[in-house]
């Protein structure tokens, strides 16, 4: 199986790409590392004062979460904190920093699959803190609000659009197809290019979200991948390559 030939853009931050992009290499795929999202940790003092043995439940919504806030913490964890995690991706992260993780969705993850699993129901009366960037989605904290939890944020970096050079941009604009992985993401993508040319490239997104959101901004030929694994998103770059006569 090849996919000599076919050139992707991988658009994830920088730290966090380079796992896909060997396993596109594998394929023989020529790959582009474009990052359109840039992400700073916000320094620990400037975080709100806040006590762990204070809280029931704390949730973890992304990797970069999880690395900021252990590198950060100046606290334990007590034992009895049940920990949350939104995705394999984010579990995996907090087992590497020797965090057990208690409530971890299946596949596709995300918010709204948490959001399904029993514990996740059984929230009322519970202070929850969720751990996570700044501006994040609402989703999850206006439902845990819904059913009876009361929710605090610790907001531990920030996310800024990319500003790639001139010839990065000429060069991203050669790709035969895209990989994105969430909705500021695509939004950062369409910014920095600024050229409806891209709209007609194959898509390869994570979640139906990012699909719809695509489709909303023109965008013509999406994959969604079976889950978030990096798996997942090569077997669509595969099926891309299918469809255009690549070697596959």
């Amino acid at each position: 199986m090849s996919l000599d030939g076919l050139t992707v853009l991988v658009t994830r931050p920088q730290h966090q790409a380079q796992e896909l992009c060997a396993q596109l290499e594998n394929y023989s795929a020529d790959v582009i590392v474009f990052p359109v999202i840039e992400i700073n940790g916000i320094a620990p003092q400037k975080w709100p004062n806040f006590l762990l043995s204070e809280y029931d439940m704390l949730v973890f919504v992304s990797r970069n979460a999880v690395d900021y806030f252990i590198a950060g913490l100046k606290q334990p964890i007590p034992e009895d904190l049940l920990i949350v995690s939104v995705g394999e991706a984010t579990t995996k992260a907090l087992k590497n920093k020797g965090v057990t993780v208690d409530v971890s969705p299946p596949a596709p993850a995300g918010s709204e699959s948490l959001l399904a699993m029993p514990t996740m129901n059984d929230v009322a009366d519970k202070n929850v803190l969720i751990v996570r960037g700044e501006t994040g989605r609402e989703l999850l904290a206006e439902t845990l609000i819904a059913r009876g939890a009361s929710i605090s944020y610790l907001e531990v970096y920030q996310r800024r659009l990319a500003k790639p050079s001139e010839g990065a941009i000429v060069q991203a604009k050669t790709a035969d197809c895209i990989v994105i992985t969430s909705v500021a993401g695509l939004d950062n993508l369409c910014q920095i290019l600024d050229d409806e040319d891209i709209k007609g490239k194959p898509l390869v997104v994570i979640s139906e979200r990012i699909k719809q959101h695509a489709i909303v901004l023109g965008f013509q030929s999406i994959y969604v991948t079976d889950d978030v694994k990096d798996a997942a998103v090569v077997q669509q770059v595969i099926e891309i390559g299918r469809n255009n006569g690549k070697k596959c």
